[in-house]
Order: C-alpha cells, then sequence, then structure tokens
C-alpha cells in the first residue's frame, strides 16, 4: 500500500493544464462552496476551470463525489479520464454501504486516473473500506481567511450585544451535527453563552426547539451574513456523531477566522484542528462542560492563537497549485 503524499504550496509548481470542467451539485451548500473557492483561486493562477453540472465537451472533468453530490455516479462509467475529489467516503447511513461497494467505488474512485482527499484520515478510511484507487493524493482543505476579522463589527451589524459570549454552530442543522446536544448543552449555560444556530434546516423540530431554549436561528445565512457569523462568535462548534471523510469546511472557517473551537474528537476533526479546539464527547453535559471551560477568557484566547497557527498552513494558493500539478499529470496526453 503506497502511503499518500500530503501536497503543499513547497511542493508543487503549477503545470500547463487545458481547460477543465469540475463537475458538482450546485445545491450541494459546502460542497458548492468549495468549489467556487477552489475555482477562484485557479483562475488567480490563469487556468480554465468552468463549474458545471455535468462533463463538458472538449474539457478534462474533475468531478467532486459527497453524499449530497453524487453527480459523477451519474457521468463517470461514461467518462473515459476524470479526476475525482472524493468529499465524503462513506455514506451516511450503514445501508448504503453495499450500493458504494457495488458502484461507487468500483466505477468512481478506482476508475479515476487521480483520487483527491483532504485529511490522512480520509485517505486511510478508503484503504480501510477496501478501495483500491490507481493514484491517492492528499490536498489539505484550505482555510479562507474573512473580509475583516473585527468581531465588535460583526457583532454591530448582527445586532448582536457587543459583551455576551457567543457560540456559533455553523452548517446543516441536522441530527448528524448534535444539534440537539448543542441545544440542551447551550441551555446549562444560558447566562453566559448565547447559542446561534447557522445554516439550512433539515431538522426543523430542533430549530423549534432551540428558538424554544433561547437560541437564535439564522436560516440559509448568505456568504456575507455566513462570515459574520463566523467571525462575530467567542466559539464555533463543530459537533459530529460520526464522520463519513467530510471537509470540514464549518471548521476551516473558525480556523481562518482565528477562533476557538469546540469539536468532537471525530473523524479528520483532530488532524485539522490541532490544539485550536477543545474537544469534547457527544452528550449535553459534555458540551456544556466545554463551554464552561471556554467561558474563561484566557482559555479562548489560547484556542485562538493555535487556530491562527493552524490556518497558516492551509492556503488557497497552494491547494490550486497543487491541483494544477495533478491535472496535468492527469490529462497529459
Amino acid at each position: 500500500m503506497t502511503t499518500p503524499r500530503v501536497l503543499r504550496e513547497r511542493d508543487v509548481r503549477p503545470g500547463f493544464v487545458g481547460p477543465l470542467a469540475g463537475v458538482r451539485r450546485p445545491s450541494s451548500v459546502g460542497v458548492a462552496r468549495y468549489c467556487d473557492r477552489l475555482a477562484y483561486a485557479l483562475h488567480e493562477l490563469g487556468a480554465d476551470y468552468q463549474l458545471a453540472d455535468r462533463p463538458l465537451p472538449g474539457r478534462g472533468t474533475h468531478f467532486h463525489l459527497a453524499n449530497s453530490s453524487r453527480r459523477a455516479l451519474l457521468h463517470a462509467p461514461r467518462t473515459r479520464r476524470f479526476v475525482v475529489t472524493v468529499h465524503d467516503v462513506r455514506p451516511r447511513a450503514d445501508a448504503l454501504l453495499p450500493l458504494y461497494r457495488a458502484l461507487v467505488y468500483p466505477h468512481v474512485v478506482e476508475r479515476a486516473e487521480t483520487v483527491i482527499v483532504h485529511s490522512h484520515f480520509a485517505a486511510d478510511l478508503l484503504y480501510r473500506l477496501g478501495v483500491a484507487p490507481r493514484r491517492l493524493e492528499v490536498i489539505p482543505h484550505p482555510a479562507p481567511r474573512p473580509s475583516s476579522p473585527d468581531r465588535a463589527l460583526a457583532r454591530k451589524h448582527l445586532g448582536l450585544e457587543e459583551e455576551r459570549l457567543v457560540a456559533v454552530l455553523p452548517g446543516v442543522i441536522k441530527p448528524a451535527k448534535l444539534v440537539r446536544e448543542a441545544i440542551a448543552g447551550a441551555g446549562k449555560v444560558r447566562d453566559d453563552w448565547l447559542l446561534i444556530l447557522a445554516g439550512p434546516i433539515r431538522d426543523r423540530r430542533a430549530a423549534r426547539e432551540a428558538r424554544d431554549a433561547g437560541a437564535l436561528v439564522v436560516e440559509s445565512p448568505d456568504d456575507v451574513r455566513y462570515e459574520q457569523l463566523i467571525v462575530a462568535a467567542d466559539a464555533v462548534l463543530c459537533l459530529r456523531a460520526a464522520s463519513v471523510g467530510e471537509t470540514n469546511g464549518p471548521l476551516l472557517d473558525a480556523l481562518g477566522a482565528g477562533r476557538a473551537v469546540l469539536a468532537t474528537p471525530t473523524g479528520s476533526i483532530p488532524e485539522t484542528a490541532g490544539e485550536a479546539a477543545l474537544y469534547v464527547g457527544h452528550s449535553a453535559g459534555s458540551v456544556a462542560d466545554g463551554l464552561r471551560a471556554l467561558a474563561d477568557e484566557s482559555e479562548r484566547r489560547q484556542r485562538e492563537r493555535a487556530a491562527r497557527a493552524r490556518s497558516a498552513g492551509f492556503s488557497w494558493n497552494a491547494t490550486a497549485q497543487a491541483h494544477l500539478r495533478l491535472f496535468a499529470e492527469a490529462f497529459d496526453d
């Protein structure tokens, strides 16, 4: 078994590559946001990279495969040569694993010229599932920098109290994010913390419970408001019941903003967050204990310094360069 390398800025130089199509599902919020940022970074290096919902004639194909974005499964069997980024290695439900073993892994992942994942955790998970990619590379997911890191200004725009501690749980509001546990945990420390849920609502009952418990719910914020919410936070909650090899977009948004993180030690979260995160269990009581610990200013400042240090190693320029090198090799005739 070949150990995948981590491609970073010092390892790569952009190669010549022809026009490319990045195939993703636009309604898949996290993956679509990642693709938008990748496309911009590639354009900055002079690459012709066009986002699409299907392969385009005359362009090399780069599929983005995730549980909420499976366009690759429809089109890869008819595509002669392609690269695939696997954002979610496993399906969310174990009942779908036989489908992945029968279709997704052999017809998409193992047929790709190159498979890209974002962490060694995801790479190891692929191998443990018995998947045998032709070539597997780790390109860390970048940590985007906010347009302004000013917490007070973000709170002013959002109409939030400047002095109150704010915990933000970003992303799709669904059980996998331990939303109910976060609500109950924050409820135990509500005199100290305001909880804000920020994202598309898949679990309406949980959203109602959050409002009843005194939390704020910001449904499907646009990019500007989403960024303001991350910047306004004293702590960003990255909680997961399990891991499928995800990209941890909200976690990287928190690191890029230099914010303390309260997280479960799930999947690739510890690999990405390091000491920027205070790790807790999956129960409401454990979330409450974590928030109590982060109520201490010195504890938060320590995590914020670690977040800034971690984010310095995850740049979009390095990610774009690494992609260009792989594209040049994959589509070199």
